[in-house]
């Protein structure tokens, strides 16, 4: 059964437009919104995560992406997985950088089982450690990199005693925004890296 559903959150004092959607059409409209030239034309970063219905089975449950301005959130249904075609192009295209954590352990499975690449994935601890030549941020969580990339701290926005349901349908508001704190971390933390040390950005 199809479902949409559009939220907006306040994180940092920007307000985040999140849609919740697996709806093919729904997906295909956000996609073409994340295609809008940069105001500099360079790299676009987006974020990117995903959550799993079960840890041990491995199974994904939603895919994530967030531009800084709004967030895609593409819910997979259990029996009928597949990933909409516009996604999986976008995420091969060449100007856009995916960033976020354990990202390319994700990248491997979605392209073992899917068959849905990407060139550009990031991992943001090693993105930190080797521009910022600190050695222990490849060790830092999304809160610690957040905090010492960008002086942000995005906790107190993360909804608290929640049951980690990512299969339920429809996703609940209390886990969109917690898919949202998460995601917009990534595009925050990857797109102040990438700006800040532009002369060294190698990661193209």
């Amino acid at each position: 059964m199809g479902y949409t559903n559009v939220m907006s959150f306040e994180l940092n004092g920007v307000q985040i437009k999140t849609t919740v959607s697996n709806e093919v059409k729904v997906i295909d409209e956000h996609i073409s919104s994340f295609l809008q030239p940069t105001d500099n034309h360079g790299t676009k970063v987006i974020g990117f995560d995903a959550e799993w219905r079960m840890p041990s089975l491995k199974v994904p449950a939603t895919l994530q992406l967030c531009d800084g301005n709004s967030c895609l959130i593409f819910h997979l249904h259990r029996y009928n997985n597949s990933i909409p075609l516009s996604l999986s192009n976008f995420l091969c295209q060449p100007n856009y950088t995916f960033v976020g954590f354990d990202i390319k352990n994700n990248f491997d499975y979605f392209e073992k089982h899917h068959g849905v690449g990407c060139k550009n994935a990031v991992e943001l601890g090693t993105l930190a450690a080797t521009l910022m030549d600190y050695h222990f941020l490849s060790f830092c969580g999304v809160d610690e990199l957040a905090f010492v990339v960008n002086k942000l701290d995005l906790r107190k926005y993360r909804p608290l005693n929640l049951a980690f349901d990512w299969g339920d349908y429809p996703l609940s508001e209390e886990l969109a925004k917690l898919a949202t704190v998460n995601v917009y971390s990534y595009h925050k933390i990857g797109s102040t890296l990438f700006e800040r040390y532009r002369p060294y950005h190698l990661f193209d």
